[in-house]
């Protein structure tokens, strides 16, 4: 009798071949092709021995000449938020606004399309941009809308701006005391002029009508359309409940169960919803969530932001001198609060902008004793502006970032001449240091705050170029490929997922996007030039530009 005879290997799912394959993994591998079988990679290699896998039901991609990294990890976003400002009948960013009175005049024409009594929500307005220089009040918007509770939010969500009508429908008067971590902003005869700082935002966000299920789950497909275009395939949700509490995780649920949220979710609950936190007995995370979607961090607030002059800095705003912006929460709680969740099993993000903030984030951190063998990957947000002392205690302390990268060109403009000043803001988002030091650390966007594309962010890191066209801290820029590995391989790493996906490997995840071109190859100036032609998450192309050849690879 013969040799029995051997089952030939099932043919792949996906086959993508015919330009560069930037794998991202420890030895840098560069191949030209590589499969895919059930959402997973099978096999990297040359065009050749790749298009030899495949059979009759492959979907072959010809990349003809172009390049193919990992799908983008976007490491500290808000989707819901990002949904919401996109579906908001009323825009207030500048651009298109110029001054207060465009804004007063979008929310007129809201008010004419909305019946009376039903609230209008703007978003994106930026004090600093607007040639008024200063919040909206409460008086600029009344004329607008006298029937209508209006709510306008800052473009760092720090801030938020209620017309009469709002402020009446939740109770707020004179005689309503400033919130902890929060202030009602008010005249000089007292009154609330319609500002609301911090914690006092939320004070109307709570009081209004709850988001719907519905709602909440059109803003995530929304936010979802958005990402895919841009390549993003992972998005760190850091704030889960910030907007529609449990609601939102309720939208989450059905629209991964219904495959109708196609970009991978791992969520951080706002620490505010969490129940027996503030008892500092907080229940375990749950890890019982559809494929798709997970959440096993929390996030909290520590300060404000710089821009806003709520990023509590340990020496005064360059505009301000005597001003140092606030904590949120108390040192002390601080610390007692990432104790509890540590202690529960939770990851923690903490939001530190100014440095007296992060000195207090690290100081909560190092007070649990040693990291090595703890599984720990706590994380600082943003890390604006972390001094050099303090990257030495993170790398002691095995203390991971997300840097907010973006600011450097939205901001950095701002942060040199008005809010810290030459010096310091040269260090914003210092790259170089953190990376010489081993910490490990993500790149984010905080979209709706600035916009989506990460080769934008990539570009960011690698240029240091604001948006007047200065270079603000150079020595603190890092090569492409470790921007590269900010929204992929390393963003994966802070949320203990990096065996899964953020590199191109056999057995990861099949999750990888298009690129026009090489960035690694392209002059540095024109990487946010490149476009994303393509989207694949596990294996599945959920996205094009312009339809990419298919066919037979044989």
């Amino acid at each position: 009798m013969g040799e029995p005879a051997v089952s030939a290997r099932p043919a792949p799912d996906l086959v993508v071949l015919g330009g560069t394959v930037l794998t991202l993994d420890r030895g840098g591998t560069r191949a030209s092709a590589l499969a895919a079988r059930d959402g997973r990679i099978t096999e990297i290699g040359d065009d050749r021995s790749i298009a030899a896998l495949a059979g009759p039901g492959t979907t072959v991609l010809d990349l003809a000449g172009r390049t193919v990294v990992p799908g983008f990890v976007e490491s500290h976003n808000h989707p819901s938020f990002f949904g919401m400002t996109l579906a908001a009948p009323v825009d207030a960013g500048s651009p298109p606004n110029d001054r207060i009175s465009d804004i007063a005049g979008r929310v007129r024409q809201a008010a004419r399309d909305f019946g009376p009594g039903e609230w209008i929500k703007g978003f994106r307005y930026d004090d600093t941009l607007l040639a008024d220089n200063r919040h909206p009040t409460r008086h600029d918007l009344d004329p607008a809308s006298p029937r209508n509770p209006v709510l306008l939010t800052h473009v760092t969500g720090h801030f938020s701006v209620a017309n009469s009508a709002a402020l009446n429908a939740v109770g707020i008067t004179a005689a309503t005391p400033d919130p902890p971590g929060g202030v009602i902003a008010r005249d000089e005869r007292g009154e609330p002029t319609g500002l609301l700082i911090e914690t006092a935002a939320f004070l109307v966000n709570s009081a209004m009508p709850s988001q719907g299920l519905d709602e909440l789950a059109e803003a995530l497909q929304l936010a979802d359309a958005e990402y895919l275009r841009n390549g993003v395939t992972s998005v760190h949700d850091t704030g889960v409940g910030l907007i529609g509490g449990g609601q939102e995780f309720a939208a989450y649920r059905m629209l991964t169960r219904a495959g109708k949220l196609h970009t991978r979710i791992h969520g951080y609950l706002f620490h505010t919803i969490l129940p027996g936190l503030a008892e500092g007995t907080p229940e375990p995370p749950d890890k019982s969530h559809p494929d798709g979607f997970t959440m096993n961090g929390v996030k909290i607030v520590a300060d404000g932001s710089i821009q806003g002059r709520t990023g509590c800095l340990a020496e005064g705003y360059t505009c301000a001198p005597d001003e140092h912006g606030m904590m949120l929460l108390e040192p002390d709680d601080l610390s007692r609060r990432i104790a509890a969740l540590d202690a529960a099993g939770w990851q923690v993000a903490v939001h530190g902008n100014g440095d007296a903030a992060i000195d207090a984030i690290i100081d909560g951190y190092a007070r649990l004793g040693a990291p090595e063998g703890t599984g720990r990957r706590h994380r600082i947000e943003h890390c604006q502006t972390a001094r050099e002392d303090q990257l030495d205690r993170m790398a002691e302390n095995g203390i991971a970032a997300s840097f907010f990268i973006k600011h450097v060109y939205y901001w950095g403009d701002r942060h040199r001449d008005v809010f810290l000043g030459p010096e310091r803001a040269r260090r914003i988002s210092p790259l170089a240091s953190a990376r010489s030091r081993g910490i490990h650390f993500g790149l984010h966007s905080d979209t709706p705050v600035t916009p989506v594309p990460p080769l934008e962010g990539i570009w960011c890191a690698v240029a240091r170029q604001t948006s007047s066209g200065q270079l603000l801290g150079p020595e603190q820029a890092i090569d492409v490929e470790a921007a590269l590995r900010g929204y992929t391989i390393d963003a994966a790493y802070l949320a203990g997922e990096e065996e899964l996906k953020g590199s191109l490997e056999i057995g990861k995840l099949a999750d990888l996007i298009v690129l026009s071109e090489d960035p690694t190859t392209v002059d540095p100036s024109r990487i946010r030039d490149l476009t994303v032609d393509a989207t694949v998450i596990g294996g599945q192309l959920v996205w094009q530009r312009d339809p990419i050849p298919t066919g037979d690879a044989r």
